[in-house]
């Protein structure tokens, strides 16, 4: 199994293919450059390959381009059930679309449950819930590879999720960085800027710095 990293432009996230046997794509951005970064994903698999498209959380940067990539895959959209049912409902405030300046198409969401496991072949990553950027935040943890992608909840250098936004909380944000501080990560992908590779204990250590500091 290997992750590919697609650097997310200008409010994009960054978008991630885990690619196997049954790869799955990682976030969508806001559908600002879908097209371009469904071409990079076809430089891995071809896109009909891809039968699930999992979303970190509910915001417009992550899931705006949902409805393109699942038109150009055919795959199905997953999301944690604390926010299934809003974006189902084309959600226009706990998605942040008004924030940006956006509608939001209804979506088709399969919802998914703090440790569901989803296979890909040789991997199989755990479904962890962390709320605090927003209520359904969620980590994909390889517990044999020692990595997970990670969405808003922390970042790379020591950053963190806000918290300020429409379903945000700061003791729910301490506590889901702690949690990921006790997996004993060796791999971190976050949703925007850089990934760690090898050395994500030390990036989570600062996380957790920071946030014990905050307020």
């Amino acid at each position: 199994m290997k992750v590919h990293y697609i650097a997310g432009v200008a409010y994009d996230s960054n978008v991630y293919l885990l690619e196997d046997e049954d790869p799955i794509i990682v976030d969508t951005g806001t559908g600002m450059y879908a097209d371009t970064a469904l071409e990079e994903v076809s430089r891995f698999v071809p896109l009909k390959k891809v039968g699930r498209i999992v979303l970190t959380h509910c915001h417009l940067d992550h899931m705006g381009g949902a409805v393109a990539f699942q038109k150009a895959t055919g795959a199905r959209i997953m999301l944690h059930e604390a926010e299934a049912d809003p974006l189902r409902g084309g959600d226009t405030t706990l998605s942040l679309a008004d924030m940006f300046g956006s509608k939001l198409s209804k979506l088709d969401i399969e919802p998914l449950k703090a440790g569901q496991k989803l296979s890909t072949g040789s991997a199989e990553f755990e479904v962890v819930h962390l709320p605090g950027h927003s209520p359904g935040s969620i980590a994909l943890l390889d517990r044999t590879g020692r990595s997970a992608v990670v969405g808003d909840t922390v970042f790379c250098d020591g950053g963190v999720g806000r918290w300020d936004l429409p379903g945000g909380d700061l003791a729910d944000l301490r506590s889901s960085i702690k949690r990921l501080g006790e997996l004993e990560l060796r791999n971190m992908y976050p949703g925007h800027g850089s990934y760690a590779d090898g050395d994500a204990q030390r990036h989570l250590r600062l996380s957790a710095e920071y946030i014990a500091e905050a307020y």
